[in-house]
C-alpha cells in the first residue's frame, strides 16, 4: 500500500478554496504551487516539481519575482504531478472548490492532472458567484478587511487563506432571515 503524501483533511465543512501559482501567464505555463483551505482551519500548500512534459521555456523571470519561488525550490521541495494530484483528490474529492481566478486555475489544474494521468475528483467554481449573495454592497469592506487580516502574497497557501477570510467576513456581515 502506497504511503499517503498527507493525511486527508477531516474538515466537516464542504466549502473549500483553492489558489495556484504558475511558471508564468502564457498558454504554455504550468503550475508550480497549489494551496487550499476549508471554511475553517489552516491552509495547506504544495510546491510542484516541473513535469518532463511541461515546456521549460514557459518559466518567466517576472513570475518568479512576483511569487518568489525559484526553479531550485521546485527541484528541491516540489512534489511530482502525480503526488500533488493525488493529494488534492484526497483532500477535495466530491467538493465544489472556489477560485478567484477559475480560468487560470482551471487551466493549471488541467495541466497538472493531465501530466499526473489522474482524474480530477472535485469541481472548480468562480469565487465571485459564491460571494454575490453573501456580500452584496459589503463586498468591498470585506475585501479591505481581509487584506489586513490575511493579505495576498502571491503564494498559493496564503492566497487560499485570503479567500477563506473574505468568505468568513462576508458571512459574518450577512443578515440572516
Amino acid at each position: 500500500m502506497a504511503e499517503r503524501l498527507i493525511e486527508p483533511d477531516r474538515n466537516p465543512s464542504k466549502t473549500a478554496f483553492i489558489d495556484l501559482e504558475a511558471s508564468g501567464l502564457s498558454a504554455s505555463s504550468w503550475p508550480i504551487e497549489v494551496g487550499w483551505a476549508f471554511e475553517f482551519g489552516p491552509p495547506r500548500s504544495l510546491l510542484i516539481r516541473p513535469d518532463d512534459s511541461w515546456p521549460q521555456s514557459a518559466w518567466s523571470a517576472d513570475a518568479e519575482r512576483l511569487h518568489g519561488v525559484t526553479r531550485a525550490d521546485l527541484d528541491r521541495d516540489g512534489r511530482s504531478a502525480r503526488e500533488t494530484a493525488e493529494a488534492l483528490n484526497d483532500a477535495l474529492a466530491g467538493l465544489s472548490v472556489w477560485s478567484d481566478a477559475p480560468d487560470w486555475d482551471g487551466f493549471w489544474l488541467f495541466r497538472l492532472f493531465q501530466a499526473a494521468q489522474v482524474k480530477q475528483q472535485f469541481t472548480l467554481n468562480d469565487f465571485g458567484k459564491l460571494m454575490r449573495p453573501l456580500a452584496g454592497a459589503r463586498e468591498e469592506a470585506a475585501l479591505r478587511r481581509a487584506a489586513q487580516i490575511s493579505p495576498r502574497r502571491h503564494r498559493a497557501g496564503p492566497d487560499a487563506k485570503h479567500l477563506q477570510t473574505v468568505y468568513a467576513l462576508a458571512r459574518r456581515s450577512t443578515p440572516t432571515a
